[in-house]
């Protein structure tokens, strides 16, 4: 259970809701679960998170099996299991391997990563630990990615940082999932 109840139209404020009917028409409705049912209490808010969120997963770098890396790398490294939840089974469908989900979720060591997984895992890492990228880390990504997918990656996990802030202050617990364990917090 949230901490404050989940967003309904009615709790829209007449100022915001033309970015609630625009959040609602990009999305094809408002959802009653996640962190956008939380954010939407500020529905000007959500529209720009999700708008932002939606630019930067259509880039083509990182490729979508590297950013859904980064999300699950974000979510256990901040602890959020709803994160986890919409993107643990979205990697191993994407082709990421089980192993590398796996040992992520139990916080085991990583290996065999090709070069990119590596650049997104320690690029990952270090600007949520440190809040910022070392040199070389920062010249790994660039070379792996190229200047516009560098700042595509720096921006994904912004925005995923936001989201589980957000779901993490206020509580909001994943539901159950069919395939993928709980991330343990």
């Amino acid at each position: 259970m949230a901490r404050i109840p989940l967003v309904t139209e009615k709790d829209i404020p007449a100022k915001e809701k033309p970015a609630f009917d625009a959040f609602v028409k990009a999305r094809g409705k408002f959802p009653d679960t996640g962190p956008y049912a939380i954010i939407g209490h500020m529905a000007e808010v959500a529209y720009k998170v999700d708008d932002l969120r939606l630019y930067l997963r259509d880039e083509p770098k990182p490729a979508a099996l590297l950013q859904e890396l980064m999300m699950i790398t974000l979510a256990r490294e901040m602890n959020c299991g709803y994160i986890w939840f919409a993107h643990a089974a979205s990697a191993r469908q994407n082709g990421l391997r089980g192993d590398i989900i796996d040992n992520i979720r139990e916080r085991r060591p990583l290996t065999g990563l090709d070069k990119e997984q590596q650049a997104v895992v320690d690029y990952t890492l270090e600007l949520l630990r440190n809040r910022k990228v070392s040199k070389p880390t920062f010249d790994t990504a660039t070379a792996c990615f190229g200047q516009r997918g560098t700042l595509a990656l720096t921006n994904l996990i912004s925005c995923y940082a936001t989201l589980a802030y957000n779901m993490n202050a206020y509580e909001l617990e994943p539901p159950k999932h069919a395939t993928e364990p709980a991330l343990p917090v």
